[in-house]
């Protein structure tokens, strides 16, 4: 064991749970690779997205800290499973990905080719927004990855945990890409079909345009009142099964105001009847225990937003969730 993931949790390198810092050329098949994209220019709301990438690995210290440190093994006392430190070294982080904060298109391009070669080389992305923008040039890499890697066409499913649809085509001030438009570009992709977009966590109001659109392409719509209803667990196994049908692989986005802003003020959109932060770690523990996930990414957290941390703790610990299985042994 690396003697540095020892490190008292407010000391040391920041990466994502203590995990080596590697170039693109280090990254090998089957590896977890984490990367910030700290843009948040296209966000119409509170700003702060860009600070969230190194928070969040911040937040990661703390529970591998705990782990490894202090521990060395934690038992989960609802599953009486054992978690045993270290984790699988077969998470990476390869820092954050060049952006142009005046330039909507550079920045896509820079983001789409880093995780491009990411998924090429047969590894799963982990990504740390940054607006919800990011999901656009993150997705168009993931699917130019994924082709490049099968040598072949490819089909990809999408699910999209948030109370807005984001399925907006395009806005007067901000254009065709911006954090209200993701999905909508998104459906567009030659390897997305909108019969295998999931959408979970809707709240409040949308778009007509946009939803019609969704809804009349066959894209899939759980609210909150369909959580409350069926519970989380069995939307996302819902979820997962619709998005996979057919597919090679399924990307997921979660944006943090999926929230109730009781649970996660840190959001530059928060909303009132969101899901609770219970429900949110069950998703991530959901989505990690499905093989057919490919790659994911967190988006809007805003650190500004909240001086507790809270928020960006729950970020961290939604996708620490998501890895667990992945990466650490049980018994």
């Amino acid at each position: 064991m690396d003697e540095r993931i020892l490190y008292p949790s407010f000391c040391g390198i920041n990466t994502f749970l203590r995990a080596p810092y590697v170039k693109l050329d280090e990254i090998k098949e089957g590896d977890y690779v984490v990367s910030g994209v700290p843009y948040d220019v296209t966000i119409g709301t509170r700003p702060g997205p860009r600070y969230a990438p190194n928070a969040i690995r911040e937040e990661t210290r703390h529970f591998i800290y705990h782990l490894c440190a202090i521990d060395g093994e934690v038992i989960d006392v609802c599953t009486k499973k054992r978690m045993l430190a270290p984790p699988k070294e077969i998470v990476k982080d390869i820092g954050d990905i060049r952006v142009y904060p005046t330039d909507v298109c550079k920045t896509t391009d820079s983001v789409a080719s880093t995780i491009s070669k990411i998924v090429e080389k047969g590894a799963t992305p982990v990504t740390l927004g940054g607006d919800h923008y990011v999901a656009y040039p993150v997705v168009k890499g993931f699917e130019d990855g994924f082709k490049k890697r099968m040598g072949r066409p490819v089909k990809i499913g999408y699910i999209h945990v948030d109370s807005h649809m984001d399925m907006y085509d395009e806005n007067d001030t901000w254009g065709k890409y911006y954090q209200g438009s993701p999905a909508r570009r998104i459906s567009e992709f030659e390897s997305v079909d909108l019969k295998n977009m999931v959408f979970v966590g809707l709240n409040g109001t949308t778009g007509v345009e946009g939803y019609d659109y969704a809804v009349n392409g066959g894209a899939t719509l759980y609210t909150i009142d369909d959580i409350r209803r069926e519970g989380i667990a069995e939307i996302m196994e819902k979820a997962i099964a619709i998005a996979s049908k057919g597919c090679d692989t399924v990307y997921v986005t979660i944006d943090i105001d999926v929230l109730d802003n009781a649970f996660g003020c840190g959001t530059g959109c928060y909303v009132f009847g969101g899901i609770t932060s219970v429900e949110l770690l069950e998703i991530g523990s959901i989505l990690g225990k499905a093989p057919i996930i490919g790659g994911v990414d967190m988006v809007e957290v805003s650190p500004p937003c909240d001086t507790t941390g809270s928020t960006t703790r729950l970020a961290a610990s939604t996708l620490i969730n998501f890895l667990k299985p992945r990466i650490f042994e049980f018994r």
